[in-house]
C-alpha cells in the first residue's frame, strides 16, 4: 500500500493499494480514513511519502539521496507533515518512508511511464494519486528485494536499487 500523505487533514492523501501487478487509487482526508482504509486492505507493507523520523536539519538517509544526485527537504522543514507521519505510522503497523522523486530518478522514468510496472484499473487523477501508487511500487520492489533502505540507525528512506546494466 502506498500514501502520498497531506501534511493536514483537509488536504487530499493519496491512497493507492497495489495487488498481483494492479493498483487501485483514491483520495482520502482524515487520520481515521487512512487508517480504516489501512486495517481493511491488511497490506504487507506501507510505504509513506513522508518523514517518518523528526530531525533538525538533514538526516543521514537525506544527505544519501543528496549525493546521489536527489533533492529533498529536511523533516524540520515539514514539520506538519513529519509529525502527522509519525503519528500514523504508530497505528499502522509494517510502516516505510520512501520518496517518489528517487524512484523517478533511479529508474529514469516519468509519470507518464508507469505502467511499465504495474497496471491500473482506472488511471490515477491527481499528483496524489500518482505519487501513492510510486510508493506501492517501492513497496513491491522492497519486498522483492529490488530495493534498499538507506540512511543510519532508526531512520532509514527505501529507494530502489540501481539496476546494473546489462543485467537479465
Amino acid at each position: 500500500m502506498g500514501l502520498d500523505l497531506a501534511s493536514k487533514e483537509t488536504n487530499p492523501t493519496g491512497f493507492a493499494l497495489y495487488d498481483d501487478g494492479y493498483v487501485v487509487t483514491t483520495i482520502v482526508y482524515t487520520d481515521i480514513q487512512i487508517i480504516s482504509s489501512t486495517v481493511r486492505a491488511y497490506p504487507d507493507l506501507v510505504a509513506i511519502d513522508a518523514p517518518l523520523t523528526y530531525n533538525e536539519g538533514y538526516r543521514e538517509a537525506d544527505k544519501e539521496l543528496i549525493r546521489r544526485g536527489i533533492k529533498v527537504f529536511p523533516p524540520n522543514f515539514v514539520k506538519e507533515l513529519t509529525w502527522r507521519a509519525i503519528k500514523l505510522k504508530a497505528r499502522l503497523g509494517n510502516v516505510v518512508e520512501v520518496f517518489p522523486g528517487a524512484f523517478y530518478k533511479i529508474m529514469e522514468v516519468n509519470e507518464n511511464q508507469l505502467d511499465r510496472f504495474v497496471s491500473f484499473e482506472h488511471r490515477p487523477r491527481t499528483k496524489h494519486e500518482l505519487d501513492a501508487t510510486v510508493c506501492c511500487i517501492i513497496a513491491a520492489m522492497f519486498l522483492d528485494g529490488k530495493a534498499e533502505a538507506i540512511g543510519g540507525k532508526g531512520e532509514k528512506i527505501v529507494i530502489p536499487k540501481k539496476e546494473k546494466k546489462g543485467a537479465d
